[in-house]
């Protein structure tokens, strides 16, 4: 009966986030072709727009991780759907209006404040919901059909706007969070208890609490700041990748889009590997280092391999990296929820997600200044920053190790 329980809320919690994964994705297509096609001549409407998002969850990261860890998660999830349901609802009144664009960016603004705190809960409600034994499992399947609504949702964007129109597109992303929101108040705890009161305490001491909890646990800190700079070179990463149309252009025609394809298909087999043999690597540190020296790994194969002049050889790394960053991801992810201390989850979650946001940015300043981006050679500069950091990693692992006599 229990094990029907455990399944049960794996179910929701896919269902939950998938569905607001596609109102995420059809919100962002239908908001940024109803603000171009308003404001062809003003490119700086659309950059408000979206830089608007990560100001926002700088600002309020770390105050929904200390929500997180003092309020009841699961309450919190589900109001942060209904919100965004209440959003884009309210959102498809001004549509074709005069103040569109305002509205618009407003509302993003709004969905990014709501999303800052629903994103460190819904990461830390994982533990309270599914065992431990399965996270790895859960986490695996998750990312599954998050990296299908990914290479699937532009098109539902596409398809949606074109039948139904913007307004229309706008009220079915409201229904989606919706039905994310009634499937989270489905979810019941793995042991069947009620959710305990936590003490309230003031956001700043909490925030605070949050840091030293990490300080103090040194191996989950190594793995954060490991997972930082990863988000820094990955910054670079994304920056290369569309001027692929530039350095191909003589060998296949829109490169970019092939390498996206590339690897979101080696992100969806990265996903369903780590879902059969996630435990094998749970608690495992250097296998999760490992993961990562494949990413940079693979984007050095790929000067080599455009030697060659062969497209298809060309677009391998592109899987290969797919397949590592996936693996990664999931077990880092996977390690926290299972390692940390539940009371600091929401925090310890918020600092991850606020330190990638700070990173990513830095990193494309510093790529964009330094290195250039037509020259397929870069990427010796990406992956080779990458494998560095997993050797210094791998080696700062094993001084620890014979330090305190477990290495794992």
């Amino acid at each position: 009966m229990r094990d029907n329980k455990i399944r049960k809320n794996e179910a929701l919690l896919w269902f939950g986030s998938w569905t607001s994964r596609i109102g995420n994705i059809v919100f962002d297509y239908a908001n940024s072709v109803s603000i171009v096609g308003a404001f062809a001549g003003k490119p700086w409407v659309l950059a408000i727009y979206q830089s608007s998002e990560t100001v926002i969850q700088i600002l309020f990261n770390l105050v929904g991780g200390a929500k997180a860890d003092t309020g009841d998660r699961k309450k919190i999830v589900v109001t942060t759907d209904i919100l965004a349901a209440l959003i884009c609802l309210g959102l498809s009144f001004f549509v074709d209006s005069d103040c569109m664009a305002a509205v618009m960016v407003f509302a993003n603004a709004l969905l990014a404040v709501v999303y800052a705190f629903n994103s460190p809960t819904y990461k830390s409600l994982i533990r309270e919901v599914i065992e431990k034994e399965r996270i790895g499992f859960f986490n695996g399947i998750s990312h599954t059909g998050g990296e299908l609504i990914r290479v699937t949702g532009p098109m539902i964007g596409v398809g949606l706007v074109g039948m139904i129109g913007v307004r229309g597109a706008l009220l079915f992303d409201a229904c989606t969070f919706a039905i994310s929101a009634a499937a989270e108040c489905l979810l019941t705890k793995t042991d069947g208890s009620p959710v305990s009161k936590k003490e309230g305490k003031n956001v700043l001491t909490g925030i605070a609490e949050g840091f030293g909890y990490l300080l103090r646990e040194r191996k989950i800190f190594f793995l954060v700041l490991l997972a930082s700079f990863v988000n820094f070179f990955l910054a670079g990463y994304n920056l290369l990748l569309p001027y692929t149309n530039v350095i191909f252009a003589g060998m296949l025609e829109n490169f970019y889009s092939k390498a996206l394809a590339a690897e979101a298909v080696g992100g969806i087999i990265g996903s369903a590997v780590c879902a059969r043999v996630a435990n094998r690597f749970r608690d495992n540190v250097l296998a999760l280092i490992l993961f990562l020296s494949g990413t940079g790994s693979a984007l050095l194969l790929e000067p080599v391999l455009a030697l060659t002049g062969n497209c298809l050889l060309c677009l391998i790394p592109f899987v290969l990296f797919g397949i590592s960053l996936t693996a990664f991801n999931i077990q880092f992810m996977s390690y926290v929820q299972v390692a940390c201390d539940e009371s600091y989850l929401g925090r310890v979650f918020s600092i991850i997600f606020t330190v990638a946001v700070l990173f990513m940015p830095l990193g494309s300043f510093l790529f964009s200044a330094f290195v250039d981006m037509s020259d397929i050679d870069s990427y010796y500069t990406v992956g080779g920053g990458i494998v560095l950091l997993s050797l210094i990693s791998i080696r700062i692992h094993f001084r620890r190790g014979k330090r305190t006599g477990v290495v794992s």
